[in-house]
């Protein structure tokens, strides 16, 4: 009789060997793959050590496993899925894939792959069937919920994805399908994170590789609802550099590895664990509470990887001021460039106001007008862009986007009016600004706020809840803010809006 140790280690081999294959088809692919074509597609296809790493996050242990890959590209992590199947003590007796891929250069190494998962089952005497389907999977789910009766047929015991990441349109076919299935998400990857998880039977496993996005803001608010009531999140895995995940493909957006169970009751405790620069892992175990607040009605998404998190998280929610009780309001900048184009002007005239774009915000201060930027410096006042403009007053302005090689998320500005001689001005679609009901805010309140907000604290925490670069207005309301009177207090105490290390003393001896 072979001792069971030497049947794993062969099993071990034989899925070691079924990886390498899959690696060499995935490569092969993406070598043909046109990148022009890759983002606008979002054909990021899973790399062996990630794919490992999600495939090791099952604990599912069936006779007959049934598992889904809705965006499965050339087969790396159904390929991860099935080596760790079988290089399991007790492997199954049958594995069943049910795989989608539309794109046909991508469907051809999927092929490969599952015929190369086939072999590797047949050597160690696990049965291995695969239903490769190579369609759309929103329109193949649409199809098959107007047949009822293939409804129940079409359930899974585990799911394993890497989703494509590309917006949906509004006008949209897919927008209408899923809209027509109760979906109302805005890219493709939340879409197809829900229709799997409808799939699975109780106690069946998900795990998925996405972006951070969906973790926070209003467009993925109905997405967290619907997907917290169907899955109950026990592990999250998250990378601290953005590049780390996909850095062949240069994909910048961070990454999140998320694992949880069908219709089963969320853990008092959820793992954390974080892959750092370099390649080094941690972990740890906290509260769900603390992950999304039971108080929150938006089920914002907190990914605190580390003490350091911890610490963070628990000096911002010391302070109590919103900006509701502030009076304040946070908007989107009014101007869209390409929109108001035959109103722009380099230089400033007469017939013009300030434009302010983010270039022209320095060190903690708008600084206008730049000759350094290729931006416009002005817009005309006339009828069609008076509702763009607003009037002149204290803001503060805070920056939509920042550039990958910029070490904050958060960049704010403070916009004095007496360093621009103007009764009105115009900001930039691409920055945020805080108001008083649509005018100016007091001044010391005003330079309280920049400083608050330059602070590394505040970009700290929100980095704990947002995984993209993008800063919405509704990022900025969610924030706890100072008092009033603490904002006084941080006018009068910090004497510098640029020096770093003032702002955070300031803002430490704060809290």
């Amino acid at each position: 009789m072979v001792p069971a140790t030497k049947i794993t280690r062969a099993n071990q081999s034989v899925g070691s060997q079924l990886i390498r294959r899959a690696e060499e088809i995935r490569l092969a692919v993406n070598a043909g793959i046109d990148p022009t074509r890759r983002g606008p597609l979002g054909q990021f296809t899973t790399p062996p050590q990630v794919a490992g790493f999600m495939s090791s996050i099952f604990t599912c242990a069936y006779k007959h496993v049934r598992l889904l890959d809705p965006g499965a590209g050339t087969g790396a992590l159904t390929s991860a899925f099935v080596a760790g199947q079988i290089s399991r003590k007790k492997r199954p007796r049958t594995i069943m894939v049910t795989a989608y891929e539309v794109d046909a250069h991508m469907a051809t190494g999927l092929m490969d792959t599952l015929q190369a998962c086939e072999k590797a089952c047949t050597e160690i005497g696990v049965s291995f069937a695969y239903d490769l389907r190579k369609t759309d999977y929103i329109r193949d789910r649409a199809d098959r919920n107007k047949a009822l009766w293939s409804i129940d047929s079409d359930q899974y015991d585990a799911v394993i994805m890497n989703p494509p990441y590309h917006k949906i349109n509004s006008g949209s076919l897919e927008r209408k399908l899923l809209r027509d299935m109760g979906i109302e998400v805005s890219n493709l990857y939340a879409a197809f994170m829900l229709l799997a998880a409808r799939q699975l039977v109780h106690g069946g496993e998900f795990v998925s590789i996405t972006p951070r996005s969906f973790c926070n803001g209003p467009y993925f608010r109905r997405f967290r609802r619907e997907f917290f009531e169907l899955i109950a999140v026990d592990r999250i895995h998250v990378y601290e550099s953005r590049s780390e995940t996909f850095r062949a493909d240069d994909v910048l957006q961070e990454n999140i590895i998320i694992h949880g169970t069908r219709d089963c009751l969320h853990e008092s405790e959820v793992t954390i664990s974080k892959t750092v620069a370099g390649g080094g892992f941690e972990e740890r175990a906290v509260c769900f509470d603390q992950i999304v607040r039971q108080d929150d009605p938006e089920q914002v998404i907190h990914v605190i990887a580390d003490d350091r998190g911890d610490v963070v998280s628990e000096r911002m929610l010391a302070l109590r001021g919103t900006l509701d009780e502030l009076g304040f309001t946070a908007s989107t900048g009014r101007v869209v460039d390409f929109r108001a184009r035959e109103h722009l002007r380099e230089e400033a005239s007469d017939d013009t106001v300030p434009l302010i774009f983010p270039a022209h915000m320095k060190e903690g201060r708008v600084v206008w007008p730049n000759g350094q930027t290729r931006k416009p410096n002005a817009i005309v006042a006339n009828s069609f862009t008076d509702d763009l403009l607003v009037d002149s007053g204290f803001y503060v302005l805070i920056k939509r986007f920042s550039a990958k090689e910029e070490r904050r998320r958060i960049v704010a500005a403070l916009y004095d009016p007496r360093a621009i001689s103007t009764c009105r001005v115009g900001f930039d679609n691409k920055t945020n600004y805080i108001h008083t009901s649509g005018n100016g805010l007091p001044k010391d309140e005003a330079v309280g706020l920049t400083i608050y907000l330059n602070s590394s604290l505040v970009d700290e925490y929100f980095r704990l809840f947002s995984g993209h670069t993008q800063v919405n207005a509704a990022d900025l309301k969610r924030l706890p803010y100072p008092t009033r009177k603490q904002l006084l207090t941080l006018a009068r105490n910090c004497k510098s809006l640029s020096d770093q290390q003032l702002v955070d003393q300031a803002v430490d001896s704060l809290i």
